[in-house]
């Protein structure tokens, strides 16, 4: 049971960190005009890199 609690805390902290992350690149990225599609680029690129780093961070836990 402390494993389980213990993946989705990690689990919420990767989420946290994800749209953190994407928040601020967006905040950033629509200040200029024209970079809408280079934000979301940017932004999918982001989550995919922190959905592997929690992934990765789960199975070293289990």
């Amino acid at each position: 049971m402390f494993a389980s609690s213990r993946n989705n805390m990690i689990k919420g902290m990767g989420i946290g960190l994800a749209v953190g992350t994407a928040a601020a690149i967006a905040g950033t990225q629509l200040m200029s005009p024209g970079t809408r599609r280079a934000c979301k680029k940017g932004a999918a690129k982001c989550m995919r890199n922190v959905e592997s780093m929690v992934n990765g961070i789960v199975s070293m836990t289990k």
